[in-house]
C-alpha cells in the first residue's frame, strides 16, 4: 500500500529529538537547551589496485566522523560553564606552576568528564485517553501524549574535541550559542519503539 493511503506511515521528523550526557554536572535539563545535533556518519576508506587498463577497489578502515551539537546559553542552565567544567573534570590545570605544566589530559579522563552521549529520535506521540466531546473538557486530564523513540544512537568513548562559548554582537538581538563537536570511536544503533523516559 502506498505511504499517502496508510495512516500509521510517519516519516521521522527533524526537529524530535533529544541529546543526553551522563557526565557529573550535565544536568537532564541540558538536554532542552539543544537548538541542533548531527547524527552520527561514517566514511569507508578504499584502496585501488590497478591492473593493466583497470582499477579495482578494496573496502579499507571505517572511519566515524565527528558530530556537532548546538546548545542556547543561559543563565541557568549556564551551558558554557558546564562544558567549560566539563574540561576542568577532564583533568585540564591553567599553567600556573610546573605540575600543571606538566599535567595533561587522557582518553579515560575526558571521556569521563563528558559520560555517555545519546541521541534520541523521536515519534510525535501515541495519544491515549479516548474520543472527547464538545461536552467532556474534563477528558483533558486522563489524555495522555506517550512519545515513544524510535531511534537511539550512543557515541562510544564519546570526548570534546571543540568548544566554541559564542559571539557577542551590539547589532544582533539573537541568542547565545554554545556549539560543541564531539568525537568517538564509533556509533552503536539501537531500533526502537519503547515510552521516553520521564525524568523528575
Amino acid at each position: 500500500m502506498a505511504f499517502f493511503n496508510n495512516l500509521s506511515f510517519e516519516p521521522k521528523r527533524q526537529f524530535r529529538f533529544l541529546v543526553t550526557f551522563t557526565g557529573p554536572g550535565l544536568a537532564s535539563g541540558l538536554k532542552y537547551m539543544v537548538t541542533k545535533a548531527d547524527k552520527p556518519n561514517f566514511e569507508q576508506k578504499v584502496t585501488t589496485h590497478s591492473v593493466l587498463n583497470h582499477k579495482f577497489k578494496f573496502p579499507g578502515i571505517v572511519e566515524w566522523k565527528a558530530v556537532n551539537i548546538s546548545f542556547i546559553d543561559a543563565v541557568d542552565p549556564n551551558v558554557g560553564s558546564t562544558f567549560y567544567a566539563s574540561l576542568l573534570n577532564a583533568g585540564y590545570m591553567k599553567p600556573v606552576n610546573e605540575d600543571a605544566v606538566a599535567s595533561g589530559l587522557t582518553k579515560a579522563s575526558s571521556h569521563r568528564a563528558l559520560g555517555e552521549v545519546k541521541i534520541q529520535q523521536l515519534d510525535g506521540g501515541i495519544q491515549s485517553g479516548g474520543a472527547l466531546t464538545a461536552d467532556d473538557l474534563g477528558g483533558l486530564v486522563n489524555r495522555v501524549a506517550e512519545t515513544n523513540i524510535v531511534e537511539e544512537w550512543t557515541l562510544k568513548n564519546a570526548f570534546l574535541q571543540k568548544v566554541d562559548f559564542g559571539k557577542l554582537s551590539y547589532a544582533e538581538e539573537g541568542l547565545v550559542e554554545v556549539a560543541l563537536v564531539v568525537d568517538y570511536d564509533y556509533a552503536d544503533l539501537v531500533v526502537k519503539g519503547s515510552p521516553l523516559q520521564k525524568s523528575g
